[in-house]
């Protein structure tokens, strides 16, 4: 398999119970031993380029537009960030409690000492606790 292709994404978030599903169309790629989802959002707040990368037990979401944000995971982690729009701006805190992804038929939950070599499907599933300017959030 190549570093590159064409995906289809389904994000599926779960908030006290409730779920919202979005699907879209992007580009998975990898450089060396990390591994980039990047696809673009739009709806009635304007546009937003998204990239998630994972490395090695790390996760990040950076969204580009219309909204700027910036979030990091790493589970047992406490990690700051930010959100950004023309109308508001805040910090963000991540709190995780699980980091997981699975590539192909490949497993990793921790840093591996291997190189890490992805293939598709891809699958990432992390849980976090959410603080906004310092007051929980969810």
């Amino acid at each position: 398999m190549t570093g590159r292709a064409k995906v289809r994404i389904k994000l599926t978030s779960e908030l006290d119970g409730e779920q919202q599903k979005h699907a879209f169309i992007g580009e998975w790629f990898r450089k060396d031993r990390t591994v980039y989802v990047r696809y673009d959002e739009s709806d009635e707040n304007g546009q937003v380029r998204t990239v998630v990368r994972w490395r090695e037990g790390e996760l990040s979401v950076k969204r580009h537009g219309d909204v700027e944000s910036d979030q990091s995971f790493a589970a047992g982690a406490r990690r700051l960030g930010h959100y950004a729009s023309t109308h508001i701006r805040f910090q963000l805190e991540t709190d995780t409690t699980l980091l997981w992804m699975q590539c192909g038929d490949m497993a990793q939950a921790e840093p591996a000492d291997e190189p890490l070599a992805p293939t598709l499907p891809m699958l990432l599933e992390w849980h976090y606790r959410l603080w906004v300017d310092e007051q929980p959030s969810g």
